[in-house]
């Protein structure tokens, strides 16, 4: 009889402790993240970001590659602090903003590479063309908000890099003039809270 009354607290906590390892929602903190790129004009180095972007986020902190995400960039947010450039940018030449109001990311797989480091793929789409891309990510752990202890955060950075060419963003004229390079460094840092 003993043993019965002890094997439901004990069920209860291994469902408890499963219910606590599964991958769980988190809310994308936009505040507090960004999405970056890098392009080559000539000799130097223009840089700008995304101001209006949104994540659905399945996170595992104790499982990484149980973890999902899928992103949603709105092409039209694009800033690079020069309004003419910036304009050119949303024109049918480049990202066609009118036609393809956002651009998506959504992982397939996580893939463990060792301590906090992590593979992850998935199909990257611009201007309604989808390529299947993998980057590194590193996960930079879970803890505590300071401002409210009750809440977690979590962190992640990503850097790759793509052809826009791929995607049609151009049409390779100016790369041929050695104007503007096909390749575009993205970096990606996001903090997640649960």
């Amino acid at each position: 009889m003993k043993t019965r009354h002890l094997a439901i607290p004990i069920l209860l906590l291994f469902i408890t402790a499963a219910a606590q390892a599964a991958p769980a929602t988190w809310k994308l903190d936009t505040a507090h993240s960004g999405i970056y790129f890098d392009s080559r004009h000539i000799f130097s180095t223009v840089r700008g970001h995304f101001e209006d972007f949104s994540a659905t986020l399945t996170i595992d902190p104790e499982a990484m590659e149980n973890s999902q995400c899928r992103f949603t960039v709105k092409t039209k947010s694009i800033t690079t602090f020069n309004r003419k450039r910036d304009t050119h940018l949303r024109s049918a030449e480049l990202f066609d903003a009118g036609k393809h109001p956002t651009m998506t990311f959504e992982s397939t797989r996580v893939t463990p590479k060792g301590g906090n480091r992590y593979l992850i793929e998935g199909d990257l789409t611009i201007r309604g063309i989808t390529k299947k891309i993998s980057a590194p990510l590193i996960f930079h752990g879970v803890k505590p908000n300071p401002f409210k202890p009750s809440q977690q955060v979590a962190g992640f950075t990503t850097q790759f890099t793509v052809n826009r060419l791929d995607f049609k963003v151009g049409d390779g004229t100016f790369f041929n003039m050695g104007v503007m390079d096909k390749e575009v460094d993205i970096t990606i840092s996001i903090e997640a809270l649960k």
